[in-house]
């Protein structure tokens, strides 16, 4: 009921309720996460959750701004207020705070010319805008760079939206499935997966400044490429780019034409179980067809996400020998490896 006097000395940044260890939560809050899409962020404030940390989305003139949903005066949610030009406005005793989360205004004070304490400022974070997205980092100095999307980053070729989903499983689970090519003609039934008899060809993983990538073949049932290539069935070949900690791109070249279509997946660890899910796709017609390329992926995620949701165990295991792997396992063999020897990730608990 009662905070001691004195907790100040004890006060963590550590959420309440955290979900994740305290270990993995200081890596992964080092990281740049995706939190929504620009055009999401309109006339109102927008909650949304990162780590176990509330967060309020608004805009101003001078762009996006991030800070933790807390009003700092008696620790209102702020994305219950409204924005009103460049001010977000606290809905309990609507205090006005500025783009960089200065209070600019009290409304109840009798002089409204007397100087408003700089203790006054919301938990602002970091921002950038990129690819449509909004991605923010808990940390004052982000410790891996955002993603290099090929296709996604030209401007001159319209970007796809796919609505954001949320998942019930880990952000790891996610990226691991997206990854995954094993399961194409078991899941991917209703959309391109190939022949249930296909064999996944041996393919290598590399390490790149920001991730892996790998390159595979593969004979996708179906034909759904607007190239006029005829065909019931299409030899592709996959270039997949991953971005630790939960960000890939898959390049895909059929390999009878001049197209290409890139096809973008972050994922917004909302908590150690809940992942909010942001697609981005564009091709080299520079006109991509939204309406098909929207029902395709929802089409492609919605034969994935059951059997994600419920993977046990929920996390995702970083010991080699957890489980069992087989050959068309690289890349998650990597990915695993990856986040224990590059991040150290999963680390022992303490006893």
């Amino acid at each position: 009921m009662f905070l001691p006097i004195d907790h100040s000395a004890h006060a963590s940044d550590l959420p309440r309720n955290c979900t994740f260890s305290e270990h993995d939560w200081r890596i992964l809050s080092g990281f740049w996460h995706p939190v929504a899409f620009v055009h999401e962020v309109g006339k109102k404030p927008l909650a949304a959750r990162l780590l176990d940390v509330d967060l309020v989305i608004w805009k101003t003139g001078a762009g996006v701004s991030v800070a933790r949903d807390l009003c700092p005066h008696r620790g209102t949610r702020l994305s219950a207020g409204r924005v009103d030009g460049d001010q977000l406005i606290c809905p309990m005793h609507g205090l006005h705070f500025n783009a960089a989360g200065q209070c600019t205004k009290i409304p109840s004070n009798p002089d409204q010319s007397a100087r408003v304490s700089p203790r006054l400022r919301l938990q602002s974070l970091r921002v950038e805008e990129r690819y449509g997205i909004v991605w923010t980092c808990l940390s004052d100095t982000p410790s891996w760079p955002l993603p290099d999307w090929p296709g996604i980053r030209d401007e001159a070729l319209k970007k796809v939206f796919v609505p954001a989903n949320t998942w019930a499983a880990a952000a790891s689970r996610h990226v691991e499935n997206f990854n995954d090519v094993a399961h194409f003609p078991w899941v991917h039934t209703a959309t391109f997966g190939g022949s249930e008899d296909d064999r996944i060809p041996h393919y290598a993983v590399h390490e790149t400044p920001s991730g892996l990538t790998f390159d595979l073949e593969y004979d996708e049932g179906g034909n759904r490429f607007p190239d006029d290539v005829p065909g019931d069935t299409r030899h592709v070949v996959y270039t997949y780019e991953l971005t630790f900690p939960f960000s890939t791109i898959i390049i895909i070249r059929p390999n009878d034409s001049w197209y290409v279509q890139y096809f973008a997946d972050t994922v917004c660890p909302v908590s150690a179980h809940e992942t909010r899910i942001f697609q981005v796709a564009t091709d080299t017609t520079g006109a991509p067809d939204e309406t098909f390329l929207i029902k395709e992926s929802l089409m492609i995620n919605d034969e994935d996400k059951p059997l994600v949701e419920n993977q046990h165990p929920e996390d995702l295991p970083l010991g080699i020998m957890d489980e069992v792997h087989i050959p068309a396992d690289r890349m998650s063999v990597a990915y695993r490896r990856a986040l224990v020897e590059k991040f150290g990730l999963g680390a022992p608990l303490s006893s």
